[in-house]
């Protein structure tokens, strides 16, 4: 979910295709996986090969600073678990902190912080990544650390003891600081029919207590593995030394077995769907409101992203001026677009003052749908969607780590990254009138869910 945030500066641009001229020089082009490298010439360019145990590397050289960002992403995170598993994926992040065979618990933060570097990582329902920036001469030293971990975590009843504190204590500091963090979970339940999808990323207190060694040894095994991993390198190295050092930290690391399918999933939904809640931790009433929309694969999906910023992006978008500014019917909004393994939804949050904010603010929402499926959308709006939509996505390449964690995000998303182009120009050629026809297929009862969140 996005939170609103009022923005300075706003681009106010309507001509979005000088952005793209310029924006996609430095797109990239995505090259299959083999052992030869293979490169590509562009003002962002990158070389990616593979290695013989299955290990996926990309490599982009930039000398602008004398920096080096490293992320090491594994294909695996919350939909990997099994019912009483609920936060494995989040336990075995933390886990790979706690130590490996020459590295101790916490020093892999310790040999960072110790060079002037720093590092963290991220999970989420598909993914688990692990990222640093460190001067330049100091890659070796990350490479050793990534590859000890991967090849020879220690995986102690002492290690999963202290893990299992640690997130317990992260889960219960979240919930005590997100008020209506209860609601959200239960409208997952709502719109998601299946486990894999409606569980939290963080898990279930009681699972993350019931998880015995040997489970977390098996999830590590079967996918913190070479071949569902991939090794990103950005910034100011030499291509040659940084190969050689690869091969000699990682190479010799065995592939993995292959990792096992995901179980199909229901796609199904049937609305209209609509609850009411008494959240005895929530500060005001609620709502949430989602419409089931299409795949992310479909030839539409590009389409609900240009929706997706003239409903929810930005001050000038239409929910945040009418809720927000004009009428201000609305304490709190966030919205956006939200995928988890091929099912997308719209789904929108408002925090009002009274009950009857609360209606009239879902009255507003439906107005302004009602908009999209009834007249065109200005030239000048639409226009302001696509320049705000562009400038978002030129964000993402500002750093040297931003673009590592862009690479290895998409080395999962993508079936190949010839695709980021057209993700890209997709969305720019959309049309007022598909528009139109989008919103009238789409926002209707059918596809719709609402949970009322009220105060105790």
């Amino acid at each position: 979910m996005i939170f609103y945030c009022p923005m300075k500066g706003s681009c106010h641009s309507k001509q979005p295709g000088l952005w793209l001229a310029l924006f996609l020089l430095v797109c990239f082009s995505w090259l299959q996986a083999q052992t030869e490298e293979k490169s590509v010439a562009s003002p962002f360019p990158f070389v990616y090969y593979q290695l013989k145990n299955g290990l996926g590397v990309i490599l982009s050289e930039d000398d602008t600073l004398p920096i080096v960002s490293i992320a090491i992403a594994y294909g695996v995170g919350s939909l990997r678990e099994k019912p009483g598993q609920a936060g494995l994926a989040y336990l075995l992040e933390n886990l790979m902190f706690q130590g490996s065979l020459n590295v101790g618990p916490m020093q892999h933060f310790s040999y960072i912080s110790r060079v002037g570097g720093r590092s963290n990582a991220q999970l989420s329902e598909n993914l688990t990544l692990f990222f640093q920036s460190v001067p330049s001469h100091q890659l070796p030293l990350v490479l050793w650390l990534e590859s000890d971990r991967m090849m020879s975590l220690v995986i102690s009843e002492d290690h999963l003891e202290s893990s299992k504190m640690t997130v317990l204590d992260e889960i219960r500091r979240r919930r005590f600081n997100e008020p209506f963090l209860d609601s959200f979970l239960l409208f997952d339940q709502m719109i998601y029919p299946d486990f894999s999808r409606q569980h939290p990323v963080t898990g279930y207190e009681e699972d993350i207590q019931g998880l015995r060694a040997e489970e977390v040894r098996e999830f590590y095994r079967t996918y913190y593995v070479p071949s569902n991993a991939v090794l990103c390198l950005v910034g100011d190295f030499n291509r040659k030394r940084a190969k050689e050092l690869i091969e000699k930290y990682f190479e010799s690391i065995p592939g993995g077995k292959e990792v096992p399918p995901l179980a199909e999933l229901p796609s199904g939904f049937k609305g209209p769907l609509s609850r009411v809640s008494v959240d005895p931790l929530a500060s005001a009433p609620a709502v949430h409101l989602a419409y089931r929309l299409t795949s992310p694969n479909s030839a539409d999906y590009p389409i609900f992203k240009i929706i997706d910023y003239l409903l929810t992006k930005g001050k000038s978008s239409w929910l945040v001026r009418r809720l927000l500014q004009r009428e201000k019917i609305a304490v709190r909004f966030e919205g956006g677009l939200e995928t988890r393994l091929g099912v997308t939804w719209l789904r929108l949050f408002i925090v009002a003052n009274n009950e009857v904010m609360v209606e009239r603010c879902l009255r507003a929402v439906e107005a302004e749908i009602s908009r999209l499926k009834t007249a065109l959308v200005p030239e000048e709006e639409l226009g302001l969607a696509k320049t705000k939509y562009l400038a978002d996505l030129r964000l993402r390449f500002t750093s040297t780590l931003d673009r590592a964690i862009f690479l290895a995000e998409n080395y999962f998303s993508l079936s190949s990254l010839e695709e980021i182009a057209q993700i890209i120009e997709k969305p720019l050629k959309t049309q007022a009138s598909d528009i139109v026809g989008l919103a009238n297929r789409y926002f209707i009862d059918d596809n719709r869910a609402i949970l009322k969140v009220r105060i105790k």
